[in-house]
């Protein structure tokens, strides 16, 4: 049997294991948006004092220019939002906007259209929650931005993935490249839902209905049982998905010299009711995503639990599997390689 070290976290993890779909509204005690001041210079222009961002609301556009980042606003004090009262339906921002904060478009049921850079961040599900159903996500350009937490890249592109992920809007996403379209769609499981490039004729802008036109939500077995350990009174499901920041910092703590490759969640439940913790330990096997599968790479797996990281190293000789054993299963994983 591999190695397994718990080592116990100075880090909050509870708060953040996956990216919530559910806006978390502030107490009292809460950490609230910092304050800003959003000039008003007529014809629709405002900007954002002390910085370059400015936004012109005018002819159905929201447009946001300048270089920066359009910040975090507090949930108590949407109304200071220059944009709050409009009625415009496209939402455009510009590729040198670096980051569009918290509750920036939150329940402003106008906007449908949406047109934005591969290189900006959305820091946040509760930016575009609430907002028209079935709206249009025009990402643009190819490249990207990096923010580091330790060792592990974390992208812009990644950043609208895991938005992506938890839509529950029915959104499509509108790209300009095949190949970043493809990994778009596959960089969870179950896949993206409606997802395409810009010169597909299917591909929707003035006409949202996608009826008939739909695709992704494909759903690939990742976990298993080992024929070592069978139990037939448990049923195992998983989920690749993009973990919240504190999951990250956690896995930077202690990925080491290993590279991360992807994330799981991982749900065990007997009876309908998830279990935490197994009578017995249980050996399980994860199949490797192909596109990191190389001969002789090693592989281990880094557990969130509560208030510890275990680690698991890969207990099978196979290049296309990782098997690991525990009494602790449904969790955040990390896969990770050297």
């Amino acid at each position: 049997m591999g190695r397994k070290f718990k080592k116990i976290m100075a880090v909050a993890l509870a708060a953040a294991l996956t990216f919530s779909v559910a806006p978390v509204v502030p107490t009292e005690a809460a950490e609230v948006a910092q304050h800003q001041t959003w000039v008003n210079q007529g014809n629709g222009w405002h900007y954002l004092q002390g910085t370059d961002v400015k936004v012109q609301i005018a002819n159905d556009i929201i447009h946001f220019t300048g270089t920066g980042e359009i910040p975090d606003f507090d949930y108590w004090y949407l109304y200071e939002r220059p944009w709050a009262t409009s009625n415009c339906h496209y939402v455009m921002i510009d590729d040198t906007i670096t980051s569009i904060g918290k509750y920036a478009f939150y329940e402003m049921k106008n906007i449908k259209h949406i047109i934005m850079s591969t290189k900006t961040f959305i820091e946040d599900t509760t930016v575009f929650q609430g907002i028209a159903y079935k709206p249009v996500f025009r990402i643009t350009g190819k490249e990207t931005t990096t923010k580091m937490y330790g060792t592990i890249p974390y992208t812009s592109l990644e950043s609208i993935e895991a938005f992506a992920q938890v839509n529950s809007m029915g959104a499509s996403y509108i790209l300009d490249d095949q190949k970043m379209a493809t990994e778009f769609q596959c960089s969870v499981n179950p896949s993206i839902c409606n997802v395409f490039v810009s010169t597909d004729e299917k591909a929707p802008w003035q006409n949202v209905d996608l009826s008939g036109n739909s695709n992704g939500n494909v759903m690939t077995p990742i976990v298993k049982l080992s024929a070592e350990t069978p139990d037939y009174t448990l049923k195992l499901s998983a989920q690749r998905r993009f973990p919240g920041k504190a999951c990250y910092e956690a896995y930077a703590a202690f990925i080491g010299d290993y590279t991360l490759a992807t994330t799981y969640n991982i749900v065990v439940e007997k009876e309908g009711k998830k279990l935490t913790t197994t009578t017995n330990t249980l050996k399980y096997i994860i199949t490797i995503p192909q596109k990191y599968r190389q001969v002789g790479r090693s592989f281990r797996l880094l557990a969130i639990g509560q208030g510890v990281v275990d680690i698991y190293d890969d207990l099978d000789t196979s290049d296309e599997t990782i098997t690991f054993a525990t009494d602790k299963p449904t969790t955040a994983y990390a896969l990770v390689y050297k």
